[in-house]
């Protein structure tokens, strides 16, 4: 097979799981664009990906793309001082429970946010999920195992968290 019908192949098998790793963080106005260009650059790069297990190459280069739009995004709003008040005041109840939830994920560090991401949304495995992270498997399933107590215990302490309202595997 020539480099041309490789690349075509990848696309054609990975383009959505890295859509919807975007989507997940960015929301569906920027998740084609990092899409779009997490297989630009992978198409420059094509040799550098591992032809047995390309998604999580894939994935570490949407992450970066999505790192640095979040960064220009971030100075944007500090240049323009647009703050969002998060007032969640007359929602449903389920809406509380999601803000709570989604709260909660938000205190984790960057990069136990993204370790249970990967393994919670992306579905991938534990030695998957530490490539992706730039760690070992076994440091993987620790910041994993001490991520989860750390959202179990603020979710427990949240005074709106109901999790008779169904809660995703973390």
């Amino acid at each position: 097979m020539d480099e041309e019908a490789d690349f075509t192949l990848l696309f054609q098998e990975h383009y959505e799981s890295v859509l919807r790793y975007a989507w997940r963080r960015v929301g569906p106005s920027d998740a084609p664009d990092i899409a779009n260009e997490t297989f630009r650059i992978a198409w420059q790069k094509h040799r550098d990906i591992p032809p047995d297990r390309p998604l999580p190459w894939l994935y570490v280069t949407a992450r970066n793309l999505i790192r640095n739009l979040v960064k220009k995004e971030q100075r944007r709003e500090e240049v323009l001082a647009v703050h969002d008040a998060g007032d969640i005041g007359d929602h449903a109840v389920a809406v509380v429970a999601r803000q709570a939830a989604l709260t909660a994920l938000n205190d984790l560090s960057e990069s136990d946010r993204e370790l249970v991401l990967l393994v919670a949304w992306e579905g991938l495995d534990l030695r998957e999920a530490a490539q992706v992270a730039g760690c070992s498997r076994a440091a993987a399933a620790m910041r994993l195992h001490r991520a989860r107590k750390r959202l179990e215990q603020s979710l427990a302490d949240h005074p709106h968290h109901r999790p008779e309202l169904g809660e995703s595997a973390i």
